[in-house]
């Protein structure tokens, strides 16, 4: 399998994306409705009806779990233990720590890996991405808040936490994913108006959300401190996926499928969600936005890389 026309389409739609934004072709207020269209409408038509219809119990164990999520927390704490004491201005602080620690292990599972993965396996991977992003965003972003709280004056705490269970209860593809899984495991079979409905909903939910990505990426750029956003970068793009494989390959003995699959969801860039925690606590906004947009353009150079490794081209 030749790998370039696989993802040539995909790295054209966020391009696409990218100029439309850096080109002004859509006034700002368009721009953001159409970004909040798609993850407000498509996308989460699209992950819900195939939650609701994928075949999760064939995949469902603590292995495929443990494969991913403890690289996840060992990545989580090496970007801490960076910052906490290496970083000239943030050292020593909780909350600054644990802002990049999420910048260096929260992968874009839903707009990058999503339709990688479809592209490379089919919809074999569904259930298993599905697995893992059900989890992804609310247990990192718990943790990243859980540390930064420990810090902040009690009341500030308070707001922290109420405001993060707000967006998290609140975010349409977090309901959608879970509303999916409640239809899924308690055997409610959709009518065929609501299926096909959602079905077309679905069907442009991949390329606005690529085209989304170039978009959002285009408002930011690589600013200070490039020393920890290649750190935080190099973290995402090659050590989180090399402990992954090392984990689901030597530790668990996973299928092969199922390794493909865990390896190249961490080899996702950052998402853009894990700038909203920064703002969310006022700490390496400028640094994570960056890493956003500097593991973006890395990965299209290492995600091949890891295809290759993984005998997907």
């Amino acid at each position: 399998m030749n790998i370039i026309p696989i993802i040539s389409p995909l790295i054209f739609l966020a391009l696409l994306g990218f100029v439309i934004a850096k080109k002004s072709w859509l006034s700002e207020q368009q721009l953001a409705g159409l970004i909040k269209a798609t993850f407000a409408i498509f996308i989460p038509a699209f992950l819900f009806y195939r939650m609701a219809t994928a075949d999760l119990d064939s995949q469902l164990n603590i292995h495929l779990f443990s494969s991913f999520y403890l690289p996840v927390l060992i990545c989580f704490a090496l970007g801490f233990i960076v910052n906490h004491f290496w970083h000239s201005e943030h050292k020593k602080n909780k909350a600054a720590s644990a802002v990049f620690a999420l910048g260096s292990s929260y992968s874009n599972n839903v707009i990058v890996g999503l339709p990688v993965l479809l592209l490379l396996i089919g919809d074999k991977a569904l259930p298993i991405i599905f697995l893992i992003v059900t989890f992804h965003s609310a247990m990192l972003f718990a943790l990243t808040s859980a540390i930064a709280s420990t810090q902040a004056q009690s009341s500030q705490t308070k707001n922290s936490w109420l405001t993060f269970i707000k967006q998290t209860l609140s975010n349409p593809l977090i309901v959608a994913i879970l509303s999916g899984l409640a239809i899924n495991k308690l055997g409610i079979t959709l009518p065929d108006v609501i299926s096909k409905s959602l079905q077309f909903l679905g069907q442009p939910a991949i390329p606005l959300a690529l085209i989304s990505l170039g978009a959002s990426i285009a408002k930011y750029d690589i600013r200070g401190e490039r020393k920890f956003i290649a750190l935080a970068s190099a973290i995402k793009l090659l050590v989180l996926p090399s402990l992954v494989y090392f984990t689901a390959t030597y530790l668990f003995k996973l299928e092969l499928l199922v390794v493909q699959v865990l390896v190249i969801l961490s080899a996702c860039p950052t998402g853009v969600n894990a700038y909203l925690l920064a703002q969310l606590h006022q700490v390496h906004r400028k640094a994570v936005a960056s890493t956003v947009v500097a593991s973006t353009v890395a990965s299209v150079f290492t995600l091949p890389l890891w295809m290759y490794w993984l005998n997907l081209a």
